[in-house]
């Protein structure tokens, strides 16, 4: 198992967010909102991990060094443990609606995983069903996360 680092793989996580975020805004545009949704949960989890790899640095014991198999709901136990996820508010319907990280992360997550058919036949999930304001939602969601991350820089 390899290890990422900020000086091997923080420029290249960086690209790689962008990238998923970028694909994510064409897929909504093209009215594919299931799948810019499942873009939006990968942006997610390398947001994740493109914060840790860089923003974590000598002041804070070191360079990390994740391992390449880790998991979103690891980056998200790491970061609870590194206190660098507070509660966070975003609209939704007009409303400013507070809620954890956690489980806004862990609703995006299991979104993105309805891609394996096993998953959304054991959950009777159908795609097709997924339309354009469950994805704003997500999207929402996935800019507040951004925001909390942001106010740690």
């Amino acid at each position: 198992m390899g290890k990422l680092t900020r000086t091997k793989h923080g420029d290249e996580a960086n690209r790689l967010m962008d990238f998923y975020q970028e694909q994510a805004n064409k897929l909504e545009e093209a009215g594919s909102y299931f799948m810019a949704a499942v873009a939006l949960g990968a942006a997610l989890e390398t947001a994740l991990l493109t914060y840790m790899l860089v923003e974590w640095g000598e002041e804070n014991s070191g360079e990390l060094e994740i391992p390449d198999r880790v998991a979103l709901d690891e980056l998200v136990r790491a970061a609870k443990e590194f206190d660098l996820l507070n509660a966070i508010k975003y609209q939704e319907a007009g409303k400013t609606v507070p809620c954890s990280v956690e489980d806004v992360i862990q609703e995006i997550q299991q979104m993105r995983n309805n891609i394996h058919p096993a998953n959304a036949l054991r959950k009777s999930f159908d795609p097709s069903s997924f339309g354009k304001e469950h994805y704003r939602r997500l999207h929402g969601i996935y800019g507040a996360v951004l925001d909390n991350l942001l106010h740690y820089l």
